[in-house]
């Protein structure tokens, strides 16, 4: 649907030619400087300004939507717009709002100052530099900010209503809320794209005179997320979550070729996208030295080869019980971790095996959040525990409710820090009772101790007071809960899986017939031809996050065309009156497993070796490969980035460099904003060291790593999207060498068929390289679930699909 909505509006100059833009702009020839600017222009930026301005100058609009691809320099584009649509010197209010991801502040503040010739007075407001009264802020052209110092500005008590809200900030909130803007820009815009997120509605709420979104996805899952955008700009009547979703949302359940048709009239007025392989007047839009992606495939060590083979074994019979018995539903998250340890064994066993070099096999599949409510009646007390069921409960209803309702934003909860749904067991409860995702909970707790010096609307005195013990309690190591403040203790045993607080099935409908007694919803004559809504597994396995980037598939619809048993049973009695040979779960036995005598069962020796990390590690067959590669590279002078999704990963490698005397840097989430600044400076600096090691995640996300062209993948993202956005932030504007990408697979493993199964389903042999659009594997049929386990039979027909998996991340 995101290719569907945006293909029609992609490389549409809105009938602005070159010429006409550098006439409107006041330019003599494609050389001359913009007033203001000190870099020049390229064609298509010159049109993207000459667009922007009109739109400021349109009554009605009075911004847009900047969508270009990633590379084609929105960055630049809006810095232009600034410089050429300053505020009168009787203008009111005179300062720019610039909301981005922590890890684009410096860069933003860099490219203006850069970019343009002092015209801006720029401040960074954040942590402790944050201004704290309106003149300090009116004193300064533009303000840079993140969306979680925003969404602070913007918390407001319990009490007030929600159309008050905007009422109460103006006259008692932070000083982002109550100032108004001259302009607002909210870079990756795609942050905003829940309507229930903190951030989507703090935004929304900010007051502006001219408001812009940069984002290279306007659409990432469904239509629904155009609505956070439009919301933030007022863009009306679509601002409006009711007109919204009568005339596109709602449509899309029912008929979503009209539904995408209607997006694309309403953001035609309002988005500027261009595609970098797209054409200007006969010309490229862009040209960049040429990128090369290779799929280097590897083999495993004699010791890794025994090692993999026999947790596959296991997991293979794992997979094989649950589709024999017709519990992969139930079971769903038990798959998940198991395809999650599979691939991290493919980089070293060490992310998969206990620190005594047991083997881990059984503890795969164990269930972790029975001990995790066990510890918290333990630690917090059952009080406390009841108190925090209660409020899941609660929002498992309402989620019930929701998708009731003809509305595709069903809320299922969301990091309060990153926005992003709490699915795939990634939730953490704290002390306070209020969850963030395990990545930010991480980051969190390592973070240094902030605060914006307000506290509440209490007298000076009890304001003190609370700051105080504030401070004692930062002392402590505790740090302050995103929602509430309220200081936590942020250690293993003080934080628990959200999942183990998630009412069971029974718990749910025995709630909901509390609330409708006499009818049981689901089969009631009034709701027959509703959605159901989605459950959660009653079964829970071990946490699935560790300390992975990768954006899992969620299962949580699996198997959700398989029907009842007794429908099973007629549709097995239709097949076998075609003749098909089908690819019922029941059918598979163990006979379908393949390569489960590949060799002898590995030794404890073995086990004990590869458990080792540190400065014990033994290097894996994917780190020898990179140590090779960076020897052979060493004579370029070529600089290179070695990207993994799981931080564990990095820390392996960076023990591995230190044992073949390989400088490295080290870039990931875990890193404050000044230690993340430092480290790409070190990078980018002449004589510097010449590798870096990034977290997936974290090199994804608006990054300009151009003073590298090498790049090692040590593991495929499950989506390559993710994976795509990490390698444009080197082959982009600035990029003035030949990029070379290294995709490393161990053959004969589940990430070699994860890429096959990619392959099959694009049907194109870009995908192998990771070309394209950014290959995502969604729905898996059983038949495709044991190819991904090398369980598959050797011969015979296996086209039937009745069943599917979804895969949607």
């Amino acid at each position: 649907m995101a290719e569907f909505v945006t293909s029609t509006l992609d490389n549409a100059s809105h009938g602005i030619s070159t010429k006409e833009a550098m006439k409107y702009l006041g330019l003599q020839d494609k050389m001359d400087l913009l007033p203001g600017m000190e870099v020049r222009l390229l064609p298509h930026q010159i049109i993207g300004v000459s667009w922007m301005l009109k739109q400021e100058c349109d009554t009605r609009n009075k911004g847009g939507i900047l969508a270009d691809d990633m590379g084609l320099g929105k960055t630049v584009q809006m810095i232009a717009t600034m410089a050429m649509n300053m505020p009168d010197e009787d203008e009111q209010h005179k300062t720019s709002l610039i909301v981005v991801p922590a890890a684009l502040m410096l860069q933003w503040k860099e490219e203006i100052e850069s970019k343009s010739n002092g015209m801006f007075s720029v401040h960074i407001h954040h942590s402790k530099d944050k201004l704290k009264k309106l003149d300090q802020i009116r004193r300064k052209d533009v303000i840079i900010t993140t969306y979680q110092t925003l969404n602070l500005d913007f918390s407001t008590p319990d009490s007030v209503e929600e159309d008050e809200k905007l009422d109460w900030l103006i006259e008692n909130g932070g000083p982002l809320s109550r100032m108004k803007w001259y302009r607002v820009i909210t870079d990756e815009a795609q942050y905003i794209r829940n309507r229930g997120t903190r951030s989507s509605k703090s935004c929304a709420m900010l007051r502006a005179k001219y408001r812009w979104c940069l984002t290279g996805t306007p659409v990432t899952n469904t239509l629904a997320d155009i609505y956070g955008l439009l919301r933030f700009g007022h863009w009306r009547p679509w601002n409006d979550w009711q007109d919204f979703n009568e005339y596109i949302a709602k449509v899309q359940l029912e008929d979503a070729p009209l539904a995408g048709l209607r997006a694309q009239e309403v953001l035609k007025p309002l988005l500027l996208r261009r595609t970098k392989n797209a054409e200007l007047e006969g010309e490229p839009i862009l040209k960049l030295p040429p990128k090369h992606v290779e799929v280097v495939r590897l083999d495993f060590s004699k010791d890794e080869r025994q090692l993999y083979d026999h947790i596959e074994k296991k997991a293979q019979i794992q997979i094989n019980r649950y589709l024999r018995q017709g519990t992969v539903v139930k079971n769903h998250s038990a798959v998940l971790v198991l395809i999650l340890r599979l691939r991290q064994l493919c980089g070293h066993p060490n992310l998969v095996l206990d620190g005594e070099g047991g083997d881990p096999t059984m503890a795969i599949v164990a269930s972790g959040a029975e001990k995790d409510l066990a510890c918290a009646n333990k630690v917090m007390g059952v009080r406390w525990v009841l108190e925090v069921k209660r409020r899941f409960l609660e929002r498992a209803k309402k989620a019930q409710l929701d998708s009731d309702d003809d509305d595709l934003e069903a809320d299922q909860g969301s990091c309060p820090v990153c926005e992003e749904p709490l699915v795939n067991d990634s939730g953490r409860v704290l002390s306070c009772g209020h969850e963030v995702c395990f990545d930010c909970c991480r980051e969190l707790a390592s973070a240094p101790i902030v605060h914006n010096g307000i506290f509440g609307e209490a007298d000076e005195e009890t304001n003190l007071r609370v700051e105080k013990e504030f401070e004692n309690a930062a002392a402590k190591g505790l740090r302050p809960c995103p929602t509430c403040k309220k200081m936590c203790d942020l250690g293993a045993k003080a934080i628990f899986r959200s999942i183990a607080f998630e009412p069971t099935e029974e718990e749910l409908q025995a709630a909901t017939r509390r609330k409708y007694p006499g009818s049981t919803r689901s089969g009631s004559s009034n709701s027959s031809n509703r959605r159901a809504p989605p459950q959660k597994p009653k079964v829970l396995v071990m946490e699935l996050s560790d300390d992975s980037d990768d954006d899992l598939p969620d299962l949580s619809d699996i198997l959700k065309n398989a029907g009842s048993q007794k429908d099973k049973g007629k549709r097995k009695e239709k097949e076998k009156a075609k003749g098909s040979d089908d690819d019922e779960m029941t059918d598979i036995t163990m006979e379908d497993i393949t390569g489960t005598n590949k060799g002898q069962e590995p030794s404890r020796d073995i086990f004990a070796t590869w458990a080792h990390g540190g400065a014990n590690v033994e290097a894996s067959a994917k780190m020898l490969a990179l140590v090779d590669f960076l020897k052979e590279w060493e004579s370029t002078g070529d600089k290179t980035i070695c990207f993994s999704q799981w931080t564990s990963m990095l820390d392996l490698v960076e023990s591995v460099f230190l044992r073949n005397g390989i400088q490295s840097l080290r870039y990931d989430g875990s890193m404050n904003r000044e230690a993340r600044e430092y480290t790409l400076q070190r990078f980018r600096q002449t004589g510097g060291p010449k590798v870096i090691l990034i977290s997936t995640k974290c090199g994804g996300v608006g990054l300009n790593l151009t003073s590298a062209n090498r790049i090692v993948n040590l593991d495929l993202s499950w989506n390559y999207a993710s994976e795509s956005q990490a390698y444009d932030r080197v082959h982009r504007l600035g990029q003035d060498k030949e990029v070379f990408v290294k995709r490393l697979v161990v053959n004969d493993t589940l990430e070699e068929r994860m890429l096959k199964l990619q392959e099959t389903k694009t049907g194109l042999a870009e995908a192998a390289l990771g070309e394209g659009s950014g290959v995502k594997l969604h729905k898996l049929s059983v038949k495709e679930l044991k190819d991904l386990f090398g369980m598959s039979k050797t011969n015979g027909s296996d086209n039937a699909q009745q069943a599917t998996l979804d895969f949607q991340p």
